[in-house]
């Protein structure tokens, strides 16, 4: 199993490009941070403020979501993902993914150019979507 970012769950359920290759990396089985439905309830917030999307599909989206994944503690990760943000001029919000990765020894699949790129310094295989 490998580690999924924010930027890929909301791919999948938003049915945004490169969401087909989301579900398949999905349906294997996915480790994710807390962080990540949160910024994908986020997202799904704003498409329903634009009008994309109604609440009750958010709700059920958010909902799936906890079937869907493996969450994994952030702040058991906390401390090295904010080396890893300094060190590559990063989120922390993105670093905790890197360093969910690297912590479960696993790949990271996101959407994030600059975020792979960190990962692959920190040697970390990356699935680009």
């Amino acid at each position: 199993m490998l580690v999924v970012d924010a930027s890929v769950l909301v791919k999948y359920v938003s049915r945004e490009e490169g969401w087909q290759e989301a579900r398949k990396l999905i349906s294997m089985g996915v480790y994710t941070v807390k962080l990540a439905l949160k910024e994908t309830a986020n997202a799904m917030w704003k498409k329903a403020m634009l009008g994309e999307v109604n609440l009750d599909k958010v709700l059920e989206i958010i909902k799936g979501l906890y079937s869907a994944v493996s969450l994994i503690d952030q702040d058991a990760v906390l401390p090295e993902a904010v080396e890893v943000a300094l060190k590559h001029r990063i989120t922390v919000y993105d670093a905790l993914y890197i360093a969910a990765a690297k912590k479960l020894r696993t790949s990271l699949a996101t959407a994030d150019e600059k975020q792979a790129e960190a990962a692959k310094n920190e040697g970390v295989d990356v699935v680009l979507i």
